[in-house]
């Protein structure tokens, strides 16, 4: 188990919700007391990424527990500035969420970041994203090996689904790997399943959205809470922390 916030990952199925700023505040709420975890800041997609204005976004967005991502487009996201720049912002932004989300590609500032957010006490998600295909089960393997040399707390992976064999691949690398802390989903329509059922092989998050899908496959959030409550009895079930954070320090 590992904690984000007051969240103790690795108990049950928790639900992220990926947001912009344009979120309206009614709707987080009615999305909290309907089953949403925490959410993802796609800063990336905001109108503004100024410090500040981030910093607004989620003191509205408070008390739920906040992810920083800042997706380059290589990987599925809008963020167009170069990579100091995005360290920088990175830095701004950690006193005000409680972990971020780091491409394991993104050489250049990962171990700033890495750094960084274990000095402030908060937990770095370091992602894949392939959106053609999914990955041998030795090149998964290899890379989550890597990040965690890196220092990376959980390791995403988000692989295109062609057939129903790449589920199994990822199923069978899950299972395989799940005590070193990952979130892993399948994109696309065979890989829909996978946001679902995989919670229960030890991937440690699932994602929805509020108003904008930002993967392929991804159901909405009414869907996915909804499947979450038949699949899942404990679902529902409210985190009980120990105090005592789990984040690595630096």
């Amino acid at each position: 188990m590992i904690q984000l916030g007051p969240l103790t990952l690795g108990t049950r199925p928790h639900l992220v919700a990926a947001v912009s700023d344009d979120v309206a505040e009614r709707d987080a709420e009615s999305a909290v007391a309907a089953g949403v975890d925490l959410f993802e800041l796609r800063i990336d997609q905001f109108s503004s990424a100024a410090p500040d204005d981030v910093r607004q976004v989620s003191q509205r967005l408070r008390p739920a527990p906040l992810l920083a991502t800042i997706r380059v487009a290589a990987e599925g996201g809008a963020w167009a500035r170069d990579e100091q720049a995005r360290l920088a912002l990175f830095t701004a932004i950690l006193p005000h969420v409680d972990a971020v989300d780091v491409e394991l590609s993104a050489k250049e500032i990962l171990p700033e970041v890495v750094e960084a957010a274990h000095a402030a006490g908060r937990l770095v998600i370091g992602s894949y994203h392939n959106f053609e295909a999914t990955p041998i089960p030795e090149k998964l393997a290899g890379f989550t090996n890597d990040a965690k040399l890196l220092g990376v707390d959980i390791v995403k992976v988000a692989a295109y689904c062609n057939t129903q064999v790449d589920v199994q691949t990822l199923a069978r690398f899950t299972v395989e790997h799940a005590a070193k802390h990952l979130i892993t989903i399948g994109m696309g329509p065979h890989g829909m399943l996978t946001r679902l059922f995989f919670p229960a092989l030890g991937s440690l998050l699932t994602y929805t959205y509020l108003g904008a899908a930002t993967a392929p496959g991804q159901l909405t959030c009414s869907q996915t809470i909804q499947y979450l409550t038949d699949f899942y009895p404990d679902f529902r079930q409210e985190d009980v922390s120990s105090g005592e954070s789990q984040t690595p320090t630096v």
